[in-house]
C-alpha cells in the first residue's frame, strides 16, 4: 500500500496503459481521478476501479488539448479531494507509419496539441498547489519512438514524444526547489487497443531480448514506482520499459 493518502490525476485513463495505472495506483491505496474525452468509459472504469478496491474515483471528460478543460480537470479534482498529490500525462494519439508529406497540417498540429501540449496544459495548472504544498509528482508517458524515431508510428508521433522527454528534463529543473519530482516512462512495443493499429516489423518481437511484446501491467509498475517514496530522489529521468530494444 505505497499511495495510502495520495490522489492521482490520471489522462487517457479509460483503457488500456491509463487503466492500468488508475488500477494499480487504487490498489496502493490511492484515491484517483479518471480523465478521458471519453466521458462514458472513464465513468465505467471508475465505478470498477471503486467496486474493486473501496477507493474514492472520480471520472471527468478531458479534452487534454483544450486549455479549459485542463484548468476544470485539476479544479474538480481539487475540489473533490483537497489535494492532488499525483499528476500522470497519459493521453495520446497515435497513427501508422506514412511518408511525412502525406501529414497535414492539421494533423501534425492535433498530434502536438494532444500529446505535447495536453501534458504542458496539465503542468500549468497543477503546480501552483503543488509548489504551494512544496510536493508532488508529475509523470509523463513518452515513447520508445521519441528517442529513436518511429518506423512502425507516424512521425509525428515521435517527434511529439521526444519533445515530450525533453520537457521532463526541463520541468524537473524548474520544479526540483519545491520537492515536486518529474519523470516520463518510455514504453516499447506494448499490446494495447491504441497500438493495435500499428504494423510491427516482421521479427520486432524476435528482437527484443525478452522476446515479447510488452504490457499494461509492464508500464503500470514503472508508474508505481514513480510515484512511491522509493522514487523520492529521482527526477529528470525516463524509465525505458521495452524489454531492452532500445539500450542506452
Amino acid at each position: 500500500m505505497k499511495l495510502i493518502g495520495k490522489v492521482a490525476v490520471i489522462t487517457g485513463a479509460s483503457r488500456g496503459i491509463g487503466r492500468g495505472i488508475a488500477e494499480t495506483y487504487a490498489r496502493e491505496g490511492a484515491s484517483v481521478v479518471l480523465a478521458d474525452i471519453n466521458e462514458s468509459a472513464a465513468q465505467d472504469a471508475a465505478g470498477a476501479i471503486a467496486a474493486a478496491y473501496g477507493n474514492p474515483t472520480l471520472a471527468l471528460k478531458a479534452d487534454v488539448a483544450s486549455v479549459a478543460d485542463n484548468q476544470t480537470l485539476i479544479e474538480q479534482a481539487i475540489q473533490r479531494f483537497g489535494h492532488v498529490d499525483l499528476l500522470v500525462c497519459n493521453a495520446g494519439i497515435v497513427r501508422p507509419a506514412r511518408p511525412i508529406e502525406d501529414i497535414s497540417p492539421e494533423q501534425w498540429r492535433e498530434v502536438i496539441d494532444i500529446n505535447l501540449m495536453g501534458c504542458i496544459y496539465a503542468t500549468q495548472f497543477f503546480v501552483p498547489a503543488a509548489k504551494a504544498r512544496q510536493q508532488g509528482r508529475i509523470i509523463y508517458m513518452a515513447s520508445v519512438a521519441g528517442e529513436v524515431g518511429g518506423v512502425s508510428s507516424e512521425i509525428s508521433y515521435s517527434v511529439s514524444k521526444a519533445a515530450v522527454l525533453c520537457l521532463t528534463k526541463a520541468v524537473a529543473k524548474q520544479l526540483g526547489p519545491y520537492g515536486i519530482t518529474v519523470n516520463a516512462i518510455a514504453p516499447g512495443a506494448i499490446q494495447t487497443a491504441m497500438t493495435d493499429i500499428l504494423q510491427y516489423p516482421p521479427g520486432l518481437k524476435q528482437s527484443i531480448p525478452l522476446q515479447r511484446y510488452g504490457d499494461v501491467d509492464d508500464i503500470a509498475a514503472a508508474a508505481l514506482y514513480l510515484a512511491s517514496d522509493d522514487a523520492k530522489y529521482v527526477t529528470g529521468t525516463t524509465m525505458d520499459v521495452n524489454g531492452g530494444m532500445f539500450m542506452k
